[in-house]
């Protein structure tokens, strides 16, 4: 995030699966927030969910 931050990104958003708690629970530790969902996102048919992350404050 800080190399990003240090290019000039604003926000970071990512992927990560619905049915992933561990994941889950990192991303929101670091800030991310959940902003959408992405139906059968994976091959498997599950839904992904998608979070942001502003880097400015």
């Amino acid at each position: 995030m800080a190399a990003a931050r240090a290019r000039g990104a604003a926000a970071m958003f990512l992927e990560v699966a619905a049915g992933n708690p561990a994941a889950l629970a990192l991303y929101r530790g670091l800030g991310f927030d959940r902003v959408g969902q992405r139906r059968r996102y994976y091959p498997d048919g599950s839904d992904a969910l998608v979070l942001r992350r502003d880097l400015v404050s």
